[in-house]
């Protein structure tokens, strides 16, 4: 960064960039995106959700995006802090940008453009727009490659339930309006949060699951580890009397690579369409990023 970066952030804020020598991304996916525009080595501290790549994950820790406090921030000496929405408590950012430390609140689109839309807006904060500019035309290529391979199916398509699961007091459906959500209509299936209509996130209603009926049930590999795994889950009264607990059909993906919306989304969507379209379902994308997606099925847990 050879001068001042002016960007205007997601709350209509202008911000100026005066150094990207010491990045501290506040978000896992934010962090991911800094890796992947090659400004890792800037980075000098991570929040607890950035595990993806592993360099992220290595980094020392300044706490949790949505509980922060200014102490451990100011530790690092950081140049620029990067942000989604979720960030706070609200006073520990304004102390911060009190003290003369640029805040740039990224937007989180939770949509197809999310992805591109984020890569872009950390490239400009980061005066690498360039580079920013080619990863996100890539990755929108490649999700696009994805969905455009999709087969047709003359079946009926399989009925998914995308639930977040922490413990067995949280389980939530994840609704239409997550990123899982647009994820799933691309590929053809059915979602459970359509038959419910929730559009965010609600508790699950286990006597509506158990008469919806859903072939497949997707979590995160936290989420389901909290739970004690597939046979955990399958405890839980409702969730072996549908078929996705009959068949142990439960998807569990690393947390970041689930619900980040990020630049490794299009192998996220080939994963899945080979999980629920059949393996031949796509081809294989040419991802621009350095991934190494992984997920759990069935007794692997």
């Amino acid at each position: 960064m050879d001068a001042p970066t002016i960007v205007v952030d997601d709350r209509g804020v202008e911000v100026v960039v005066e150094s990207a020598e010491r990045i501290i991304p506040l978000d896992g996916d934010l962090a991911e995106i800094v890796f992947a525009l090659g400004l890792g080595d800037q980075v000098v501290a991570t929040d607890l959700s950035a595990t993806f790549p592993p360099a992220a994950d290595a980094k020392p820790e300044i706490g949790y995006q949505r509980a922060l406090a200014a102490e451990p921030i100011l530790k690092y000496e950081p140049t620029v802090l990067l942000a989604t929405d979720i960030a706070g408590p609200p006073e520990t950012l304004a102390d911060l940008e009190r003290l003369g430390i640029p805040l740039v609140m990224v937007p989180t689109p939770t949509n197809a453009d999310g992805p591109g839309t984020k890569i872009r807006a950390v490239a400009a904060a980061l005066g690498v727009k360039d580079v920013g500019d080619a990863l996100a035309a890539q990755v929108d290529a490649d999700i696009d490659s994805v969905i455009a391979s999709l087969p047709v199916r003359n079946t009926r398509p399989p009925l998914v339930a995308p639930l977040y699961l922490r413990g067995e007091s949280i389980q939530l459906v994840l609704g239409t309006e997550m990123s899982i959500g647009w994820m799933l209509e691309a590929l053809a299936v059915d979602n459970v949060a359509n038959l419910l209509s929730v559009a965010e996130t609600e508790p699950i209603n286990i006597e509506a699951l158990i008469e919806l009926q859903p072939d497949v049930i997707i979590t995160t590999q936290s989420g389901l580890a909290s739970v004690g795994g597939i046979d955990g889950l399958l405890e839980i009264p409702g969730f072996g009397e549908t078929p996705a607990g009959e068949q142990r059909r439960i998807l569990a993906f690393e947390d970041q690579y689930l619900l980040g919306n990020g630049p490794r989304t299009a192998d996220l969507l080939a994963e899945l369409a080979a999980e629920l379209h059949g393996p031949d379902a796509v081809t294989e994308v040419s991802t621009s990023t350095d991934s190494s997606p992984t997920h759990d099925e069935g007794t692997d847990q």
